[in-house]
């Protein structure tokens, strides 16, 4: 017979004084759900109706039953959960779906095919400086547009970089290489915004207004008026139609730079606007191919996991670089000499080791598409 770890109440008490912050926890009836839940799971690893268990781990069955308990309880009065106390009934059923939960995403959770893991250096060595760019743009002012766009947008940007790394690890490669496909668009409005300045930055928070009221039901008030009239007197004058005014208010504001006011060479959309003029059109097949992905066509279904991994990480990595040139300006900015000669001696250190890396994941994509080719594979 096999048996379970089972906590003793003083146990029971000091994990969840440790991982929770509620303070109306009834744990004499949170106790007896645990207790319940454990024996129940207990039983079905002695019995022949589940075969393959054998590490059950205790902190996990614990944390389901705290869950399940304190969502479940969420505007229950005092006196309503002091009445469940010995209620069989409810502490059975919590028990049951804990039980259920633990089972299916601890013990027999789906798990894609891996071709990556956090440990590797592609993805480590990545991962390190993008959470030391965060740690440092975590402690500047935020959500401020006026004063604080370029670093909000930066780190948004970042953050999106280190939720790719985190579905290229979990084996989500074309989910991956889809968020890739956001973070491109981010990098190239940034890239501009960063370049060009205020007077930029200035015309770019007016057509975020313009967007917040386009996207308001009620766009009748004296101030939403306002907005349009102005939107439709600007719009005129670059010769658009009404039909036009959504894409003006997501490219609009690249008039602001003279040089893109030339219909022939740039449009007012993304591919032909804004990436072409960000300097980025090399990437618009990708970008294409992303879209498809998102799209949900034939190419998201039956895409080639080891094709998507090496696509996303090089295209994650050649916007780290981009990304990194904006931070290090940034940083630069808003530190002492002390700082930033700490920051270019870990910079010397790490952004060569990702260099290296990208060389070397471009040679290791090659082959792979050569002995694709060779199978005839591709």
């Amino acid at each position: 017979m096999s048996k379970i770890t089972i906590f003793d109440r003083s146990q029971f008490d000091r994990i969840v004084d440790q991982f929770s912050n509620s303070n109306d926890i009834n744990k004499d009836l949170l106790y007896q759900i645990y207790l319940t839940t454990s024996e129940g799971i207990e039983e079905l690893v002695n019995s022949n109706i589940i075969s393959g268990i054998r590490n059950v781990n205790p902190i996990d069955i614990l944390y389901y039953c705290l869950g399940e308990y304190t969502y479940t309880n969420l505007g229950y009065t005092k006196e309503q959960k002091e009445s469940l106390v010995g209620n069989e009934k409810y502490i059975t059923s919590i028990a049951s779906v804990a039980s259920d939960k633990y089972l299916s995403l601890s013990m027999f959770n789906h798990v894609e095919r891996k071709l990556a893991n956090k440990y590797i250096p592609p993805v480590s060595s990545l991962n390190l400086y993008l959470n030391f760019m965060l740690n440092i743009l975590q402690s500047y002012k935020r959500n401020d547009p006026k004063t604080t766009l370029i670093s909000d947008l930066l780190m948004k940007s970042v953050s999106i970089s280190r939720c790719i790394l985190g579905l290229i690890t979990d084996g989500y490669e074309t989910e991956a290489f889809s968020s890739w496909r956001t973070l491109h668009e981010c990098e190239c409005t940034l890239l501009l915004l960063d370049k060009y300045g205020d007077p930029l930055i200035n015309r770019y928070l007016i057509h975020m207004q313009y967007g917040i009221v386009f996207k308001k039901e009620d766009r009748e008030d004296e101030y939403g008026t306002r907005i349009f009239n102005d939107m439709k007197e600007e719009m005129k004058k670059y010769d658009l139609k009404s039909k036009d005014i959504k894409k003006y208010i997501e490219y609009g504001w690249l008039y602001e730079i003279p040089e893109f006011n030339n219909p022939e060479q740039y449009k007012l959309n993304f591919r032909d606007g804004l990436e072409k003029f960000a300097g980025l059109s090399a990437y618009a097949s990708r970008y294409e191919m992303s879209s498809e992905i998102i799209h949900s066509t034939p190419m998201l279904i039956y895409s080639n996991k080891e094709y998507f991994y090496f696509v996303t990480l090089l295209s994650l990595y050649e916007s780290f670089f981009r990304l990194e040139k904006v931070f290090m300006s940034l940083f630069a900015k808003n530190v002492s000499k002390e700082q930033m000669d700490r920051y270019i001696e870990m910079r010397n250190v790490y952004y060569s080791q990702l260099v290296n890396i990208h060389k070397r994941e471009i040679a290791n994509f090659k082959a792979w598409q050569n002995l694709k080719r060779e199978s005839n594979d591709i």
